[in-house]
């Protein structure tokens, strides 16, 4: 489904790790930076274009390494996803429907796989092509290794060694912009990543 994939971008961080916070972030390290952090929590503004079109909208992602997520969009779109070990789900308050999809379906080349995957999946979703720096701004591309990726190019920044935004392009011809703010890499109990589905609301699984 399309406008399911559009969605879970992220379109989708302080704790202390292995990582040696006096390095540089380059492209031989990238991965291990995210690998070694094992929960990512933040607010996040989205902005996608198209052509003459604008849409910004916000939110909150939680994030651990294993593999589970969930992500909170606010106005104007009431919708939240998540994930766990086996599917996909997305609950639109407006449509009053969940829609509960196989995971393998929607993750193989989403930006969210940056917070779920280990450095072993990382290597294999994606090559790091360059990391360019000037003063404190880190920028980061990244190029899926699937050549039927829906993503054309996924930028990460950085200021420092701070994570700040993700953008990419896609094959939809979309330019998706996602900046954070409040980001804690903190654990958090698992429980904080369960959809409550209320009452009324129809299940459709696919």
């Amino acid at each position: 489904n399309r406008h399911m994939s559009q969605k879970i971008i992220l379109a989708t961080l302080m704790l202390s790790s292995l990582f040696d916070l006096s390095s540089e972030i380059q492209e031989e390290n990238l991965f291990s930076y995210f690998d070694e952090k094992k929960f990512f929590s933040a607010k996040f503004l989205q902005t996608t274009s198209l052509k003459d079109k604008e849409r910004t909208i916000n939110g909150i992602i939680k994030a651990t390494r294993k593999g589970a997520f969930k992500i909170e969009y606010f106005e104007p779109i009431k919708e939240i996803i998540s994930a766990d070990d086996t599917f996909f789900y997305k609950l639109d308050l407006e449509l009053e429907q969940v829609d509960i999809v196989p995971k393998e379906q929607f993750f193989q080349d989403t930006p969210i796989n940056i917070f779920i995957s280990n450095i072993e999946e990382l290597k294999k979703l994606y090559e790091v092509k360059s990391c360019e720096k000037k003063v404190n701004f880190l920028s980061c591309r990244l190029a899926p290794i699937d050549e039927s990726s829906f993503i054309e190019n996924l930028n990460i920044n950085f200021t420092g060694n701070e994570l700040k935004s993700f953008s990419y392009s896609d094959t939809f011809e979309q330019k998706v912009t996602i900046k954070l703010s409040e980001i804690s890499w903190e654990k958090f109990d698992d429980s904080e990543l369960v959809m409550e589905i209320p009452q009324g609301i129809d299940i459709v699984y696919h």
